[in-house]
């Protein structure tokens, strides 16, 4: 995303950069046959091994938990290989998102997605819901899985957990990768600024569904986008624990106000595939991150290039690996 502040900030404003917020979410409906591939190895295994076979194509599929700082955190694993790939969705979304990245790219890597304590399939059994605690919970699942050479991916939300993974725990990854997100470098808040956001916040503590079911339709897709992907979004907005969502939104209002001095921090250089919907201000990166930042565009989708353009947003992922690689 480029920044949550973006529409919690402008939510009111005559101007309508509200489309410039997005929210993290994802559809698990996004295509029938990728559903028939995976339906049985990917969400009924529990803990199994399971094997689908498409287009002559054979992946193996397990599907686990581990418990991490004292919360059980769900992953599904893919595929072989020296690096690591290690994806994390964004608010209110789960590990389900990254179905075509499983069968993309688990020839050549140890593709791993994990449900975000709170989300998905992981434990809600905590109080405080931080990005500093998600850092942690990152970085001992790298840890505790002696994963070797973690490329971490983080999708609209997680772009701030990639700034804490890599600035607080430079040893757990070689490379971070944002997806849709961390647009321009966060801000300091005004006042005025402040009561906006709480009053957005007011309005899905009124609402929930209805706040982000308005949001989704309005915001978050092209007009050309598959209905069943953005009904598809609705649905899964609002499956989710209403508390627990907001909560976490809020601990993004407040990480995102470190963004600056986290960039100045990185160990490791900010790689974005992005929308060019909208625009990446990548010479404020480069200025604010300590050892630089690129982009990488998937032209003409909304938040989720991932599900909206597959194909191209391999890709434009595997282009910006190879980067990595070479560094």
């Amino acid at each position: 995303m480029e920044n949550v502040l973006n529409f919690l900030l402008l939510f009111f404003s005559q101007d309508n950069i509200l489309s410039r917020f997005v929210f993290h979410n994802f559809s698990f409906m996004k295509k029938i046959f990728i559903g028939l591939v995976l339906v049985l190895g990917l969400l009924y295994c529990k803990g199994q091994v399971g094997k689908e076979n498409t287009k002559s194509k054979t992946i193996d599929i397990e599907v686990g938990k581990i418990k991490i700082n004292d919360v059980d955190i769900a992953f599904d694993r893919t595929g072989y290989g020296d690096t690591t790939l290690l994806f994390v969705h964004g608010w209110c979304i789960n590990k389900n998102y990254w179905l075509d990245q499983h069968f993309y790219f688990s020839k050549k890597y140890d593709v791993i997605a994990i449900d975000l304590p709170g989300f998905g399939e992981s434990g809600k059994n905590r109080t405080q819901w931080t990005f500093e605690q998600y850092g942690a919970d990152i970085n001992e699942f790298i840890k505790k899985q002696k994963l070797r050479n973690v490329i971490l991916i983080g999708h609209s939300m997680s772009g701030d957990i990639l700034l804490q993974v890599d600035t607080k725990y430079p040893g757990s990854v070689i490379g971070i990768i944002g997806i849709d997100n961390l647009k321009k470098p966060g801000v300091k808040l005004s006042e005025k600024e402040n009561q906006e956001i709480n009053g957005f916040f007011a309005m899905m503590e009124g609402d929930f569904s209805g706040t982000v079911e308005m949001y989704t339709k309005q915001n978050l897709f092209p007009p050309s986008a598959d209905t069943s992907i953005v009904n598809g979004v609705i649905e899964q907005f609002k499956s989710n624990d209403p508390v627990i969502a907001i909560k976490v939104l809020r601990s993004l209002v407040a990480i995102s106000q470190k963004e600056r001095d986290m960039m100045q921090q990185l160990k490791h250089p900010l790689y974005l595939v992005n929308s060019d919907t909208d625009s990446t201000q990548i010479d404020s990166l480069k200025k604010y991150c300590k050892a630089s930042a690129e982009v990488v565009y998937v032209h003409g989708t909304g938040h989720y290039p991932m599900i909206e353009k597959p194909a191209e947003f391999n890709a434009a992922l595997e282009k910006v690996i190879r980067m990595i690689g070479k560094k």
